[in-house]
């Protein structure tokens, strides 16, 4: 009887380490906002920073499937004072749980009265893709 706990116990755990390996997309876009102009966003996942993010610009990651924790942050910069945060804005953060084999992000700043923020947003990939577009200037005549 012990030898089928034991071999129900590798299995699950093989399972679940197998999804652990998996590859997942996260694509990440940026809003131009221009009460933020001169603020360019650090973004980190899982603490360590990989990569800066300035107005209409954009990054994908490959990660690992599972929870992972996302941070912006903005080092000095002019802003608006008690808008933006003065000299800069506040550290956003939160977890997420990636299973699908691509995310969609949007790095949205919510102004407050003490200091605003750069928020990560989950989006679906049209909405992904329209903010892409709206960053490319259509030809005047």
């Amino acid at each position: 009887m012990s030898n089928c706990y034991v071999a129900a116990t590798l299995v699950i755990f093989s399972a679940c380490n197998a999804f652990s390996n998996e590859q997942i997309s996260a694509n990440f876009v940026r809003e131009a906002n221009p009460m933020v102009l001169t603020q360019i966003v650090k973004l980190s996942v899982d603490g360590k920073m990989v990569g800066k993010i300035s107005h209409g610009g954009n990054k994908e990651l490959e990660l690992k499937a599972g929870k992972h924790k996302f941070e912006t942050k903005v080092g000095l910069s002019l802003g608006v004072p008690n808008v933006t945060g003065f000299n800069g804005a506040k550290k956003f953060s939160a977890v997420y749980d990636l299973r699908d084999s691509e995310h969609f992000f949007k790095i949205v700043f919510k102004p407050a009265l003490m200091g605003g923020r750069h928020e990560i947003i989950e989006v679906d990939k049209k909405e992904f893709l329209e903010m892409g577009k709206r960053k490319k200037k259509e030809p005047v005549d």
